[in-house]
């Protein structure tokens, strides 16, 4: 996961791009339907994974059994 540093700018780090994801979002959706509507924001899958990984832990969104995304 990148964080904002000396090196890292604080547009490139996953924690600003992770606040991406809860812009314009419906109350619920598919992590499929989500990573299309924010593709353009990430470099790769991977760095999406790390933003809903991070947005997860703070208690920003869960994802249930059916792999939908509800948002807190």
């Amino acid at each position: 996961m990148l964080v904002p540093s000396k090196f890292t700018r604080l547009e490139e780090s996953t924690i600003f791009k992770a606040a991406k994801i809860l812009r314009g979002r419906p109350d619920s959706e598919s992590v499929l339907d989500l990573y299309y509507r924010t593709r353009s924001v990430f470099q790769d899958t991977s760095e999406f994974l790390h933003a809903v990984d991070a947005l997860y832990v703070l208690g920003m969104l869960e994802v249930d059994e059916q792999g939908q995304v509800n948002y807190a």
